[in-house]
């Protein structure tokens, strides 16, 4: 189960900045880093011919967050109640997933992500996707048919009450296709799939994650290598912040350990 505690020593700066903002719609900010994926898709060819296990990018993304986030354990937050800072204590990525024929999306929450090897956290994104996309994910079911009988002219406030229920008051609506905490400490979204270079995503205010991380197509470009220039396999990571929860300092040294993870791969086994 989800635990919060709260946040006794944040800076004056990090207090007025969950007070002054509304929920994620205002403080988003963007950046975006490349990363040499020359040893990553090295690591994955490998662990194919050795396992037989196909495993892809956003499976490594999706790992990687999670260990550098239990690295820099003050981005795992979350503001709750206009304004209470509150850190997450457990690390927990939710992995968009495409369903009736990449018409809708729904998703797969990891919990504990930084504690389960990559190729079980890979399993478990497939068996979630599954059931999901056969219509066996019983999650994915009430809340579809939820939403479905609600009228349009209901679906704004039948929103903004599902927020204060699982995220405010931090009930557990599973049942009803509202578990607590929905989205947990991140977003993880492939779109490589489309051929897209670069993206950017705006929060979802029900999320309530402090960052969302898309993961385009890798490409060939030119990359400096000592005094020369080669042309490598390139990961293009666009990343939007919640900026009541990370400024500019913390997303650098989240991103520098993102560089190393991808770097060395074999970490993320």
């Amino acid at each position: 189960m989800t635990t919060f505690k709260a946040v006794e020593n944040a800076s004056s700066f990090r207090r007025m900045a969950a007070a002054m903002w509304r929920s994620p719609s205002d403080p988003s900010i963007y950046g975006q880093m490349d990363v040499d994926a020359t040893a990553s898709l090295a690591f994955l060819a490998e662990h194919q011919r050795a396992t037989g296990v196909r495993l892809t990018v956003t499976h490594l993304v999706a790992r990687a967050v999670a260990l550098a986030m239990r690295d820099q354990p003050e981005v795992n937050g979350k503001v709750r109640f206009w304004g209470k800072l509150e850190q997450r204590a457990t690390i927990d990525v939710f992995v968009t997933v495409a369903t009736e024929g990449q018409r809708d999306l729904s998703g797969a929450r990891i919990d504990g992500a930084d504690t389960k090897p990559l190729a079980v956290l890979a399993k478990e994104i497939a068996e979630r996707a599954g059931r999901i996309r056969t219509g066996d994910d019983a999650s994915y079911k009430q809340s579809k048919s939820a939403l479905k009988r609600v009228p349009w002219w209901l679906a704004r406030p039948a929103t903004w009450l599902s927020d204060v229920l699982v995220n405010e008051l931090h009930l557990d609506l599973a049942a009803q296709g509202m578990p607590r905490d929905p989205f947990g400490s991140a977003i993880v979204t492939s779109v490589g799939m489309f051929g897209i270079d670069s993206a950017f995503a705006p929060f979802v205010p029900l999320a309530r994650c402090p960052m969302l991380i898309l993961v385009p197509e890798v490409r060939p470009r030119p990359w400096a290598v000592g005094d020369s220039v080669e042309v490598r396999p390139v990961l293009r990571l666009c990343a939007t912040f919640d900026h009541r929860i990370i400024d500019g300092a913390a997303a650098g040294r989240f991103a520098h350990r993102l560089t190393q993870l991808f770097a060395a791969p074999e970490l993320l086994a």
